[in-house]
């Protein structure tokens, strides 16, 4: 083989060479830069998703934000409103109504319990609000610890910091609801109360404070419906004999008028006084004339019915408003009162005119015996002067006179009853 061929054959083979490498590199160099893309485009998808995720998480975040501040502004836009309503005069089942609703409204929570200090025994007293809340299992330990834990450290506490067991979930065919969270009632670092609330389906994280807020305007009402309570007890009683006073047999007696006009039924009255009181002041003197006084309204209390108004109509005179009452069971009623006070030793007794505490009274019935309540008392007052007349210690019922066309005055007597 001549050298120009060997020579030759060197270069092709240099040519394949050198072909191969620049294709090889260039392969490498795209398979490289393939590569290299593809990297990118992973980073840039990652950093898509992670910016993704976030966006996701801030708006988590302001759909929380948005929800706490729609809370607030709810609770701000009703805290006038419920303290106006919780300042006016509602009774305790009306507060423990109101609160209950506004947590259910603020918060939600899907049940709610108020449990009142009982001062007289020093126990926490459990009202159930009848705005429709779900019961709750209120003996059950769990509910008891929390409630007992919130009250002695005066603070909210949630049922995770109880060592007991955990919450339970409630399926739909469980009755057994828990506290999740329970807040004192307080005045003054003084305890009123405790609420219990079960779990919201929706946490937003503010439920503590809100809580805290509504527990402290509970405290107020309850402080203000406690002493409007007893300023009101103390316009409607007799401060010597504890019993109604006359403002408050009137406040009553329109009512009692408007409920027997509406179900057509009767309010009897019972007009009495006792006879010769002034005697027995002047004999015995008048501390004991309050005594008998007291031990006769006393006395009355026990035999008369619960739902009946017996007031202190003025020194001596005494007046039970009864509804629903016929005439002869009224009547039967004051000749119970007669006998017993006639017959009860009270201190002195002997020294009176009949040897005896007696009373006399008149008996008439709305609107059998007249058109409107006073006139009724007004007949009721004439038929008691007309038992003194009589010979004191006696009731006299009115009698309809159907040939007349008003009742005869009774004649004067003398001024002393």
């Amino acid at each position: 083989m001549t050298p120009f061929v060997i020579g030759a054959g060197v270069l092709v083979l240099i040519g394949i060479f050198v072909a191969a490498f620049r294709i090889g590199k260039y392969f490498g160099n795209r398979e490289g830069q393939v590569t290299e893309r593809k990297e990118k485009d992973d980073t840039y998808v990652r950093e898509i998703l992670s910016r993704d995720r976030e966006i996701r998480n801030l708006q988590r975040k302001i759909d929380g934000l948005n929800a706490l501040n729609s809370q607030y502004l709810m609770f701000m836009f009703k805290v006038p409103t419920i303290i106006q309503h919780l300042n006016s005069t509602l009774t305790l089942r009306q507060i423990i109504d109101s609160v209950t609703l506004l947590i259910q409204d603020i918060i939600p929570a899907p049940f709610v319990a108020l449990y009142l200090y009982n001062f007289s025994d020093g126990t926490l007293r459990r009202y159930q609000s009848q705005s429709g809340s779900a019961e709750c299992s209120a003996d059950d330990a769990n509910n008891l610890e929390l409630i007992e834990r919130a009250a002695r450290d005066k603070i909210v506490r949630t049922r995770n910091q109880i060592r007991r067991a955990p919450l339970r979930e409630n399926g739909d065919d469980s009755t057994a609801y828990e506290y999740w969270m329970a807040a004192p009632i307080l005045f003054r670092q003084k305890v009123l109360g405790v609420i219990g609330i079960g779990k919201p389906q929706n946490i937003s994280g503010n439920e503590s404070s809100l809580l805290k807020m509504i527990a402290d305007i509970a405290g107020v009402a309850l402080v203000n419906q406690t002493m409007l309570g007893e300023a009101k007890q103390q316009a409607n009683t007799d401060p010597l004999t504890g019993i109604s006073n006359r403002n408050y047999f009137i406040e009553m007696g329109h009512s009692f008028v408007e409920k027997a006009i509406r179900d057509g039924s009767q309010i009897a009255i019972f007009l009495f006084d006792i006879d010769h009181f002034k005697n027995y002041n002047d004999t015995n003197g008048h501390d004991a004339g309050d005594k008998l006084l007291i031990e006769l309204t006393s006395l009355v209390s026990s035999i008369t019915r619960k739902h009946a108004v017996f007031a202190r109509y003025g020194g001596e005179e005494f007046i039970v408003m009864m509804l629903g009452t016929s005439k002869q069971d009224a009547l039967i009623y004051a000749e119970r009162v007669r006998e017993t006070i006639s017959n009860h030793p009270f201190e002195n007794r002997e020294s009176q005119p009949l040897g005896c505490i007696s009373i006399s009274g008149g008996v008439a019935v709305f609107p059998d015996d007249a058109d409107s309540l006073s006139r009724t008392i007004q007949l009721a007052d004439g038929l008691l002067y007309r038992a003194k007349q009589e010979g004191r210690n006696r009731i006299i019922a009115h009698k309809t006179r159907y040939f007349a066309d008003q009742d005869i005055a009774p004649e004067e007597i003398p001024s002393e009853r």
